[in-house]
């Protein structure tokens, strides 16, 4: 899993879930078949929000996130402790908040239990995924009482995540974020810079190129 999942599901600008009054009459949409075993559920759950975090259409993230909670619940009912499954459970929810606005802040505090829950298990799954998506979330939802959002709070979990994996872009682009929204301009600068950096060492690839993308963007500004 890469670093789209904090980015894919915290625009604030969500559309919710809509069905038809009077839906037309139309064969019914063919059903995903739930993968097999830890790893397939968690591959399925992490092609679910990259591609919602590309879609445009509304109603395809609906469905994404449906397949992903799926997915996810299927992950927890095989092992319930397996970080694999928790941080997955995490995503999903993030999914389903995007999709239902309106239930938004419950399931951003249910996703961040979930993350502190995969970061007790094994904090440096997907390169510090827990405390890097927990920062994400943190720095991005509204804080109390429309959300959990807590910049202190992101900016430690973004600190945790660089100090893990200091290796992945990721992580700097991440606490870089967290850094100027909490005020250290000069802190932001340095870390995106060091994102720009480790991410000009790596092969080109769609994950790379995006990743140096938002790290020049965010300098030039």
């Amino acid at each position: 899993m890469k670093r789209w999942i904090g980015y894919c599901l915290f625009a604030l600008a969500l559309v919710a879930c809509r069905t038809p009054l009077r839906p037309a009459i139309q064969s019914p949409a063919p059903v995903a078949p739930v993968p097999a075993g830890v790893v397939g559920l968690a591959a399925a759950i992490a092609s679910d929000a990259q591609r919602s975090d590309r879609e445009t259409d509304s109603r395809i993230p609906c469905s994404l996130a449906a397949d992903a909670g799926r997915d996810a619940e299927a992950c927890m009912a095989q092992e319930p402790q397996n970080v694999a499954c928790l941080y997955g459970r995490a995503i999903a929810l993030g999914l389903e908040g995007r999709a239902h606005p309106t239930r938004a802040g419950e399931l951003l505090r249910s996703m961040l239990e979930r993350l502190a829950d995969a970061e007790a298990a094994d904090a440096g799954y997907d390169h510090a995924g827990p405390a890097r998506v927990r920062a994400l979330v943190l720095i991005r939802a509204p804080g109390w009482p429309l959300g959990p959002g807590d910049l202190e709070a992101g900016l430690a979990a973004a600190r945790r995540a660089a100090a893990l994996r200091p290796e992945y872009p990721p992580n700097h682009l991440a606490l870089a974020e967290a850094l100027a929204k909490t005020g250290d301009l000069d802190g932001a600068r340095n870390s995106y810079e060091l994102a720009r950096d480790l991410a000009r060492a790596l092969p080109s690839a769609t994950d790379r190129d995006g990743w140096l993308r938002e790290a020049d963007q965010a300098l030039g500004r």
